[in-house]
């Protein structure tokens, strides 16, 4: 459900003459990514560069349940097998798959469910992942509310198998695919020896390492309201950014912006927040963050995530106040743009 939005590297300038550069870019999970790799060696980088693709398109064959003109489904895909046997039996998949359902769950279990992966009958009642949206009714609303219970997801980690236990339900692992595939990304990288690389999966960003000369990368934190600004700098080393926002996806009708991230608890736009960006080692966790804090909340979020260990987190509330960890403190830089007030 998270569609993670608009960060971008910095202050990536030239690099010592021992390093080599290579970057690439695809379209793969309906965003553009693009990885930029320093090696000693270019040739070295080159396939660094292709394993860490061939991940998220690896990732991304498994959890796509939606399917595009011109294309099929694979016959292996994981979601689509699940969602077309709920109710009926569990399924066999990939440890993939399992691993992303078990982490997200983690967190609907800690949030009271603003996290939930079983939001599909919501998700496709707004129209989102179609070509056409629009605003459902409230009765309409309420039954698919019914088909929504991420403690109906069935995981049996021995057996390999997943299961929805009410017919009609659907798996959506929209909110932590982009970050899961980023994460295998990395290790993909690193198990080809690469200590320095920039990912930025369509605002997905993972820093590996820091840049060859040690210092931090520098990530923008995007204007929520300003296509191109940023209100803020992130120096980072060995974290991904991921942001939430209410600007990406979204439609608007008579005069109302209808955005795609949903509280799971009403089948409506969460809208305390016009975006949540969230700090942490691992880009699942950070995914599945930024939709749950998105969803809490500048308040809640902020009381949730600051017991989370080394995790960071800067929202922009609906009302143009910034409020952000006490842990981003020495590694954030507001840039002065847009007229938002910072809490601190």
């Amino acid at each position: 459900m998270s569609f993670c939005i608009s960060l971008f590297c910095l202050g990536c300038g030239p690099e010592p003459a021992a390093f080599q550069e290579v970057s690439g870019e695809k379209f793969i999970m309906d965003t553009l990514i693009q990885i930029t790799v320093i090696s000693e060696d270019e040739e070295k980088g080159a396939k660094a560069l292709e394993k860490a693709f061939a991940e998220y398109e690896r990732i991304h064959s498994i959890t796509d349940r939606f399917q595009k003109d011109g294309q099929t489904i694979a016959a292996s895909n994981d979601v689509v097998a699940i969602n077309e046997n709920a109710g009926t039996k569990p399924v066999t998949v990939s440890v993939d798959t399992i691993n992303m359902i078990e982490r997200s769950n983690y967190f609907a279990g800690s949030t009271g469910g603003a996290f939930d992966v079983t939001i599909g009958p919501v998700m496709d009642l707004w129209g989102f992942g179609e070509s056409e949206q629009h605003v459902p009714a409230d009765e309409e609303i309420n039954r698919a509310l019914s088909l929504v219970d991420y403690n109906k997801v069935k995981v049996d980690p021995d057996n390999m198998t997943a299961f929805l236990s009410k017919p009609g339900m659907s798996l959506d692992l929209g909110g932590v695919a982009k970050g899961y595939a980023t994460d295998e990304a990395v290790k993909a990288l690193r198990a080809m020896g690469i200590q320095h690389a920039m990912i930025n999966a369509g605002g997905n960003v993972y820093a590996l390492g820091a840049k060859p000369d040690g210092s931090p990368w520098r990530v923008g934190v995007q204007d929520p309201r300003g296509e191109k600004g940023i209100i803020a700098i992130l120096s980072v080393k060995d974290k991904a950014v991921v942001t939430s926002g209410d600007y990406q996806r979204y439609f608007e009708q008579e005069g109302v912006r209808y955005h795609h991230i949903v509280a799971p608890s009403t089948g409506k736009q969460a809208r305390d927040v016009m975006q949540a960006t969230v700090v942490a080692a691992s880009a699942t966790d950070a995914d599945i963050l930024s939709t749950t804090l998105f969803v809490l909340g500048s308040k809640s979020g902020m009381s949730f995530v600051q017991e989370l260990p080394a995790t960071g987190a800067i929202f922009v509330g609906a009302d143009k106040q910034v409020s952000y960890t006490d842990n981003l403190t020495d590694q954030l830089k507001f840039t002065g743009e847009g007229d938002y007030k910072t809490a601190k």
